[in-house]
């Protein structure tokens, strides 16, 4: 199945793959949406590091794999990106501050992570 060109995928659509996993967390999220879809992911590569993991995925053809936005910059050769359908496996971040007024490097991330949702449509 050719996936490279697609605008979105259901993750259903994928139960016959073969995956690479990028870190712990992607695997957590990935079995239980995969659950949801119906199938249990053929796990064939693990690694604790989503460049590593890209890379058997671009260089190596091992697999496909999910990996939040933000690692897969810069592009590598080879690669293609597709978003999942909703619902898609995603990461909710929080930021707790005793007073974030007396503290600049709190405002800043957070104004850092609130500009990065919106620009993702969160």
């Amino acid at each position: 199945m050719c996936l490279a060109g697609r605008a979105t995928l259901d993750l259903a659509e994928l139960a016959a793959e073969p995956w690479v996993l990028g870190c712990l967390k992607t695997e957590a999220y990935l079995r239980r949406h995969a659950e949801r879809a119906g199938f249990e992911p053929d796990v064939r590569g693990t690694t604790t590091d989503y460049f590593f993991a890209r890379s058997l995925v671009a260089a190596a053809g091992v697999g496909i794999s999910l990996i939040p936005s933000i690692p897969l910059t810069p592009e590598l050769p080879g690669l293609s990106t597709v978003p999942i359908k909703p619902p898609a496996p995603a990461r909710h971040l929080g930021v707790a501050a005793i007073r974030r007024d007396d503290r600049p490097h709190v405002t800043t991330l957070i104004h850092a992570l609130r500009e990065q949702a919106r620009r993702a449509g969160r």
